[in-house]
């Protein structure tokens, strides 16, 4: 590859303490995606990669990025490297503290994390964990005036709660909220029946809209079937998008996977070695 793109996501590890059953990391299907693991002095190299090539809004995430013991290392190596640069973390908040968002706040990491239902929690997460922990890490964080943007994944088994799910983040104080349709990706491929209709997910998106305003901005991806992959043909046929627009990906944003290799997106399997 010759030059990264400006955004970038770095997929530091693919341990994760949850098990989603509509996760879409890739590894799920291709477990050589995430091996051999890159440790500290690799990470460096690629943020030293990210330096050179002018990159300058990196999300680092996973797995879960909070299971790495050398987090704050590899952050506080990105912050030397890339001042100017936003950098975020998306967690799924079973480790935050507020020691943590404290911390992050220190060093301008903006954070996000998922929020995937309330009495359907468990059964989203694959946990025993309950929802109002994330609800009250939302509510610290607006506290402490640092931003964390919340997502929600529509499944079949969060859609009776879905406005509720909304509105719990919105008013927990979630900076942002993006909704998102359940993807045939990942972990999710072997889940299918988890996944909303086109009408019915276009039902969810009238549903938050008539929700009355938070003052939260919302967003919404509609996309069910990564158009970056070739796709099997009876998945084209049942979550194709024939409205779909031309993905910029590897244009203007890009993946970098546990492995220190280069993707073009979060689904496709095709990786490239970055070289310092």
């Amino acid at each position: 590859m010759t030059r990264l793109p400006r955004h970038l996501t770095l997929e530091l590890t693919a341990k994760c303490n949850f098990r989603c059953p509509y996760c879409y990391c890739v590894w799920h299907e291709f477990p050589a995606l995430a091996r051999p693991a890159l440790d500290l002095a690799g990470w460096r190299r690629v943020l030293d990669r990210c330096a050179a090539d002018g990159v300058d809004d990196v999300l680092f995430t996973g797995g879960e990025a909070l299971l790495r013991p050398d987090l704050f290392d590899i952050l506080r190596y990105a912050r030397r490297a890339l001042p100017a640069a936003r950098l975020a973390l998306f967690t799924n908040g079973s480790r935050m503290t507020e020691a943590l968002l404290r911390a992050f706040r220190r060093r301008r990491i903006h954070l996000a994390t998922s929020l995937q239902g309330l009495r359907s929690y468990r059964e989203l997460t694959g946990t025993r964990r309950r929802f109002e922990r994330q609800l009250a890490l939302l509510a610290r964080a607006a506290e402490l005036k640092w931003p964390f943007a919340v997502s929600i994944t529509a499944t079949r088994a969060n859609r009776d709660e879905i406005a509720d799910v909304f509105s719990a983040a919105a008013l927990s104080g979630a900076s942002s909220i993006l909704v998102a349709a359940m993807m045939a990706e990942g972990r999710g491929r072997a889940h299918l029946g988890l996944m909303l209709s086109r009408s019915e997910w276009e039902g969810v998106k009238e549903e938050i809209r008539a929700l009355p305003s938070c003052g939260v901005p919302c967003s919404f991806a509609d996309e069910f079937l990564c158009a970056c992959r070739e796709q099997p043909a009876d998945l084209l046929r049942r979550f194709a998008d024939p409205a779909h627009a031309p993905c910029p990906a590897g244009r203007a944003f890009g993946v970098i996977g546990p492995n220190g290799t280069f993707r073009d997106c979060l689904h496709t399997v095709a990786a490239r070695a970055v070289r310092a």
